[in-house]
């Protein structure tokens, strides 16, 4: 399981985003995430995306997306897909990419996939820099691997890496309803991050069972 901790203002965690690896029955990699966090004080985004994908995440097979506010609840088979349609990589399973980056090449570019309907895309590109100083939320200084995402041309996420993956992200995230959030996360642990989140964000985790 990996935890980071989200903030909106890069100090106080207002949520959190989990990951689970696993396998199918028929050997298929599965990336789970849960993201739960308050965006704005009298709101509690949920999001979860599952995608099962064969070694390789480009070549994934079938992912779902849930989502609120919104009311998504979509899921796609590739192989029911039309012909080219799906030929890139849904936005939660880019952590997938940045790790690959972190240990090998110095760039890596692709096609990301509008998680609600895949037949809307963006070019992606991710390029790796120098290893840079870095200060955590919790005022501890280190140094980390930068990795910078470009979508469509345009600055989007950055992402900070050590040996044990990814040690701070800086997010801005549009959704297909026009909404976005921006804010940084951070590797941490769930004895630290639960006595931190509030009940309403601990519940909407507690109901995904991404901690079970």
């Amino acid at each position: 399981m990996h935890i980071h901790a989200l903030s909106n203002n890069g100090t106080t965690p207002d949520g959190v985003l989990v990951r689970r690896d696993s396998q199918t029955h028929d050997n298929l990699r599965v990336l789970d995430s849960v993201l739960a966090m308050r965006p704005t004080p009298d709101v509690v985004l949920r999001a979860r995306q599952r995608v099962e994908y064969d070694g390789d995440v480009r070549r994934w097979v079938r992912y779902s997306l849930q989502r609120e506010p919104g009311g998504v609840d979509v899921a796609f088979e590739r192989a029911d897909l039309p012909p080219g349609v799906g030929n890139g990589v849904p936005s939660f399973a880019r952590y997938l990419l940045v790790l690959e980056l972190a240990t090998v090449g110095a760039w890596v570019e692709y096609t990301q996939l509008d998680d609600a309907d895949p037949t809307r895309t963006q070019h992606a590109l991710m390029v790796r820099t120098d290893t840079q100083p870095l200060i955590l939320p919790d005022g501890i200084s280190t140094s980390a691997m930068r990795i910078d995402q470009l979508l469509d041309g345009s600055p989007a996420n950055a992402f900070w890496c050590d040996n044990f993956g990814v040690l701070q992200a800086d997010y801005i995230e549009t959704f297909p309803d026009g909404s976005q959030i921006t804010g940084v996360s951070w590797r941490t642990t769930w004895e630290d991050i639960e006595p931190r989140l509030d009940a309403e964000v601990r519940r909407a985790l507690d109901a995904s069972g991404i901690l079970a």
